[in-house]
């Protein structure tokens, strides 16, 4: 057959990732940018893509994270408050369909996240378009993100403030394109646009000022649009190694310009281990909105301590490693059905994090690849 793209695997294919997570650092956004930064989350996530036919197919992801932060602690000033940890649940799940001799697919998708103060529902569409004896490739993302608040703020502050509304809202739209250059390279450009309304700031970072003794929750416009561009460029040097390379342009109306560069490099160490050593180096401009521990002007009408909107930069470096022997791991009859489960693949990756503003962090996670 002279299709366009190819059909869908006659397998579902299911993913198992779990991972842990810690940072620690100095300059708490809920205690004005300064005091701990600690937290530490360890998590856990099911992808499943489920092929109905040769053309229809369901993908689907459910999780759940479980975090204790210091930090949000001192939301409150007891000690171990409900603040100090919570679950956070989340789950999506899509449709795709294909036409295999135009090229063209589309799907839409729907999701949900909850944890104890935020409650998210999503959905979206994608649209594909490949051509150029499947060699090139067009797709368009568009995605909405409904969010409410439940108001937490600073002990000392309640009922002294408030916000204008408990919603946050995001429209996210996504064009890449994607581009075989030879046998040995790939290339895929993206431009993205995303604005937000509603209440933007968190309402429990707190703000002290240095025209006065006095302190507020964190303000910020109620309006925000990113723009990130980014390019990825795979190249295969050889049987034994490969380039995974990206970089990302990133500006917003809050004055923040950043730049993201990365390279991994995939190296066959035999037919069943692959190792993949990892960098990422991330450099932004601050936001105008930000500045540190009583430094701001209480006659501003925003303002934040959030380390996250400072000018810093940080860098994050690892290894990985992938065990996938060609006949797989091991396999087992699932009862009732007939089918057997392949253990296909199993990984695992560990990342060190640095930040120049002081926040450090290690993270490890393991995935387990599975077929039938």
């Amino acid at each position: 057959e002279n299709n366009v793209i190819n059909a869908n695997p006659d397998y579902v294919e299911i993913d198992l990732l779990s991972s842990y997570y810690s940072q620690d650092g100095e300059n708490g956004a809920v205690t004005g940018g300064i005091g701990t930064e600690k937290l530490d989350d360890i998590s856990t996530v099911f992808i499943l893509n489920i092929p109905l036919d040769s053309t229809r197919s369901i993908n689907a992801s459910f999780g759940a994270d479980y975090y204790s932060s210091a930090s949000t602690d001192n939301i409150d000033f007891n000690p171990s408050s409900a603040s100090s940890h919570d679950i956070r649940a989340y789950g999506n799940i899509g449709y795709t369909k294909l036409n295999l001799k135009s090229g063209f697919s589309y799907g839409g998708r729907i999701g949900f996240s909850t944890e104890y103060d935020y409650t998210s529902v999503s959905g979206g569409i994608n649209l594909g378009q490949v051509f150029n004896n499947g060699n090139t490739e067009i797709a368009l993302s568009l995605q909405a993100f409904i969010d409410q608040w439940s108001l937490y703020f600073p002990e000392e502050l309640r009922g002294k403030v408030d916000v204008p509304t408990k919603s946050r809202n995001s429209y996210n739209s996504q064009l890449t394109l994607s581009q075989v250059i030879s046998k040995k390279m790939q290339l895929s450009l993206s431009a993205e646009l995303v604005y937000m309304d509603g209440l933007l700031s968190t309402p429990f970072h707190r703000v002290y000022f240095a025209d006065n003794d006095g302190l507020d929750i964190e303000r910020l416009p109620s309006t925000r649009l990113k723009i990130p561009v980014s390019l990825r460029l795979n190249y295969y040097i050889s049987d034994l190694i490969k380039l995974r390379s990206y970089y990302r342009y990133y500006t917003d109306d809050y004055g923040i310009n950043a730049h993201t560069a990365s390279i991994e490099l995939p190296i066959n160490i035999s037919e069943s281990v692959t190792l993949f050593p990892f960098y990422r180096y991330h450099t932004q401009s601050a936001s105008d909105y930000f500045a540190a521990y009583k430094t701001h002007l209480s006659t501003s009408e925003f303002y934040s301590s959030d380390y996250d909107l400072s000018e810093l930069s940080s860098h994050k470096y690892g290894l990985g490693i992938e065990y996938s022997p060609l006949y797989g791991l091991g396999r087992m009859n699932i009862p009732f059905t007939g089918r057997v489960l392949n253990l296909y693949a199993l990984s695992l990756r560990v990342s060190r994090y640095t930040r120049d503003t002081g926040l450090t962090a290690f993270s490890a996670a393991i995935g387990l690849n599975m077929r039938f």
